[in-house]
């Protein structure tokens, strides 16, 4: 078996439990997701003018969108309304998010669960996971109320639009531009539903080791294994954020890894650029993922 062969199956080859996996966006967004949520009245006139006519769709001139938003009065318009639709699209994911927690809960019993900390370092698996039935009714009330409201300050907003505007057309380019700006905050709620499905099998499937009680020694062959599961997954989850990053940013012309947060990845690509072996990022950047589905193969025989 090859390394691109086995990369392939990985995910369902083990019969171990999947560890935790790890991802750059943890540290703050996992307690405040709002973090990923871009605010168009805070930024300059500018930037904000950049960002929509990125958005451009073929039914108005990039001329005419110029003009238009060259006028004040047209300007504050459209971004008050961005940031309005910003908001209720905010509000609608984390209903579906919530909503998500709630039918898991229902269908398959996944609430909330914890172990000791000791006992999760030691095992190489999260020491919580899931939400409780009265955080999940709170928060299904909450973002009710809020898609609500967004919605009806959207149409008191859409009533005071200039008569010059498609509004269409703006409304299109709105929400292309609300898509793209917020793919990383839609990665990580669809990453924390697939996160909730794995812990909650990994604490079922290391319960259930331990009720055949087995032998120290099966103990330690099994918290290295876990271990190296764990390191196999992180690498894995790393390659796919990498990929995804490098998907979003394909069509821009010229950019940078400085924002790509991921301890291997980032470990592995500035290694190759000092080896000078490559000649473009986009090269680089192939290679990168190349290396690291080695590593993941070489974990998978080292133990």
């Amino acid at each position: 078996m090859d390394s691109s062969e086995y990369f392939q199956n990985v995910s369902t080859s083990q019969v171990l439990p999947k560890k935790k996996i790890l991802n750059p966006m943890d540290m703050t967004t996992s307690s405040d997701p709002t973090l990923l949520l871009p605010d168009y009245l805070t930024i300059s006139d500018s930037k904000f003018k950049d960002l929509f006519l990125q958005s451009t769709t073929n039914n108005m001139s990039t001329d005419a969108l110029i003009e238009l938003l060259n006028q004040t009065e047209i300007l504050l318009f459209i971004r008050e309304l961005t940031q309005l639709i910003n908001k209720f699209n905010y509000s609608q994911l984390q209903l579906e998010q919530w909503t998500f927690y709630n039918n898991l809960g229902m269908t398959e019993g996944i609430w909330t669960n914890r172990v000791s900390k000791k006992m999760a370092e030691a095992n190489s698996m999260c020491y919580t996971y899931g939400r409780s039935k009265n955080l999940i009714k709170q928060r299904l009330a909450k973002y009710k109320l809020q898609c609500e409201k967004n919605q009806e300050t959207i149409n008191q907003c859409m009533k005071q639009a200039p008569l010059i505007i498609d509004m269409q057309t703006i409304t299109t380019m709105i929400n292309n531009l609300i898509n793209k700006d917020q793919y990383e905050l839609r990665f990580e709620l669809d990453r924390r539903k697939t996160m909730l499905r794995l812990d909650a099998e990994e604490h079922k499937l290391v319960e259930q080791f331990y009720q055949l009680k087995p032998r120290q020694t099966e103990i330690n062959s099994a918290k290295i294994i876990w271990k190296a599961i764990n390191e196999q997954h992180n690498i894995i989850d790393e390659i796919v954020i990498f990929k995804k990053w490098l998907e979003v940013h394909a069509q821009i012309s010229s950019y940078t890894f400085e924002d790509v947060q991921l301890p291997k990845i980032n470990h592995i690509f500035i290694s190759l650029f000092f080896q000078g072996q490559t000649s473009s990022a986009e090269h680089i950047a192939e290679q990168t993922i190349a290396k690291a589905e080695q590593m993941i193969y070489y974990l998978y025989f080292r133990y």
